[in-house]
């Protein structure tokens, strides 16, 4: 007869240890199929247990089909015709990615320091948020996002970027650009040609492709995309970042919007999607207002997030739509729910709509002024920096790109780096060759903090 010691069972009840042990002995064939269980008399004896403690360990094992019951006779080994997963060890998952906060420098990192974000006043807009006794915070969130949210942006959006003919019904509101760009590949079409600027590997892509579509580089100058060679070519859609190319910090002048414009509008099913990164942070006097607001034939999709200008943990991005989207967007995707809190939502509205975000933004590009300024006063009088680097003239954005010359080969400048607790990004356009004897890198200033430029850029020197 099977017996088994219950006193290894540690906490656990008595019967639960019993069930636990027969489930394991029906599934690894120590019990075999309709063999006959002990009785529950008997086998509470054999257990010095009561006959409950087996009853209900018996139970248990007949509700999830481990044992059968014939009439008169007792209980039965039920005939498994699946093999049910053994009790083990649980699979080693992958190991998740540190946080990197120990680098001395991470010129990847792409936030501002968080001292300069307004923690008191947001808390206090989420308690507002949070204290609101209106039962539209409670409900389901419109698959456009809160209208009140929607209102806020549409404002903002005619006052700083000259978007005066949007309308709250035209914005959609997600956790993040990503999610929006899934919805906008869905809606767009199928089997579609995209094009973007050929400046490295974008998310963008790896979304589209997911949904079926055909990602394309072609090549830049010094005014963008290069719209002649797509006018070349099978193209359906555009991937544009008029405001910022990345990681040049350029803006595109007029001439070259307006031929995009007219490739836009040359055939039926065409789109411009406008990704208005980093706009805010421009240095030059006169920035350009969105291609957005200059179009007149409603070609042009724009894409813009608060998680740069706010925190990166505030997943609250938006697009906005041109009519014709709009109403296959609500025909198509609008079951998909919206994917932000009601309550920050609300928050977000209020933070906006008292001014408190026009005051940060100001706050912010102030900041990175003047942080900018000093970085590159501090490259022109490096002494190693100022006779082997240059940096590219740039007028917007937290990012620049600067060209070493140097023979070290970049696993080496790499491994330097590490050594000295600094960690960045190579520069590799997919059809364009790097300068020969020069290696290019990306530098996010947006986490520098003033105080340590000097040791920064001193510290990165000492790798070449």
């Amino acid at each position: 007869m099977i017996s088994y010691d219950l006193s290894k069972r540690g906490d656990m009840p008595r019967y639960q240890y019993l069930y636990a042990r027969i489930r394991e002995d029906i599934t690894n064939g120590r019990l075999r199929p309709d063999e006959r269980m002990p009785s529950k008399r008997r086998f509470a004896e054999v257990l010095s247990v009561s006959v409950n403690t087996v009853m209900a360990a018996y139970d248990l094992l007949v509700a999830e089909g481990f044992l059968y019951t014939v009439e008169k006779k007792g209980y039965f080994v039920s005939r498994l015709h699946y093999v049910v997963p053994k009790a083990g060890k649980k699979p080693m998952a992958p190991p998740e990615p540190s946080e990197d906060s120990h680098w001395f420098m991470d010129f990847r990192a792409s936030h501002a320091p968080l001292q300069l974000f307004p923690a008191s006043l947001w808390a206090k807009c989420m308690r507002e948020a949070i204290g609101v006794s209106d039962s539209t915070l409670m409900s389901t969130v419109s698959w456009r996002g809160m209208r009140v949210l929607r209102e806020a942006i549409a404002a903002e959006l005619a006052d700083h970027r000259g978007m005066t003919r949007v309308s709250p019904e035209q914005i959609v509101v997600g956790a993040g650009t990503e999610y929006l760009y899934s919805r906008l590949m869905q809606i767009l079409g199928t089997d579609l040609t995209i094009a973007s600027a050929d400046t490295g590997p974008s998310k963008f892509a790896q979304i589209a492709r997911n949904h079926g579509h055909h990602w394309r580089y072609f090549p830049i100058d010094e005014k963008n995309l290069r719209v002649d060679l797509i006018s070349q070519a099978p193209v359906d859609v555009v991937q544009l970042s008029p405001a910022n190319l990345f990681p040049y910090g350029t803006t595109m002048p007029i001439d070259r919007r307006i031929a995009f414009f007219e490739w836009a509008n040359a055939a039926k099913g065409r789109w411009i999607v406008e990704d208005d990164y980093d706009a805010e942070f421009c240095f030059v006097p006169a920035g350009h207002r969105s291609m957005f607001s200059e179009d007149a034939q409603d070609k042009v999709i724009y894409l813009n997030t608060f998680s740069k200008t706010m925190v990166p943990s505030l997943r609250i991005s938006y697009m906005v739509l041109p009519p014709a989207l709009l109403a296959r967007y609500e025909e198509t995707v609008s079951f998909y729910a919206c994917s932000v809190s009601s309550f920050e939502q609300y928050a977000l509205a209020l933070f906006i709509n008292r001014g408190y975000y026009e005051r940060h933004l100001f706050r912010l590009l102030k900041h990175y002024r003047k942080l900018r300024a000093a970085i590159l006063n501090e490259i022109r009088h490096n002494a190693v920096l100022s006779r082997i680097a240059e940096v590219a003239d740039f007028g917007v954005g937290t990012h620049f790109l600067m060209t070493v010359r140097t023979d070290l080969p970049e696993d080496e400048i790499l491994s330097r780096a590490a050594a000295k607790s600094l960690r960045f990004h190579f520069f590799h356009p997919l059809n364009q060759k790097p300068p020969a004897g020069c290696v290019q890198i990306i530098i996010n200033f947006a986490s520098i903090e003033a105080a340590n430029v000097h040791a920064v850029f001193e510290r990165l020197a000492t790798i070449f």
